[in-house]
């Protein structure tokens, strides 16, 4: 009787277990995606920063003259 009883409960432990280590690995996918959708994102934003850094400085002459004026 004792061995079933520790038998069970190693039982209930291994599905407790089962069921914390499915949950864990449903977050690890939503957080590789995210990191790979953040990823991305980093690397638009660096390639606009780039292309906005090889682009020659406008000249103050060109600009409008504020409203005031």
């Amino acid at each position: 009787m004792e061995l079933e009883r520790r038998i069970e409960e190693l039982e209930i432990r291994i599905a407790h277990q089962e069921y914390a280590l499915e949950g864990q690995g449903e977050e690890l996918l939503h957080l590789q995606q995210a990191n790979t959708r953040l990823t991305r994102q980093l690397q638009e934003l660096s390639e606009r920063v780039q292309a906005l850094a090889a682009q020659p400085a406008s000249d103050p002459a060109d600009e409008p003259p504020p409203p005031h004026y």
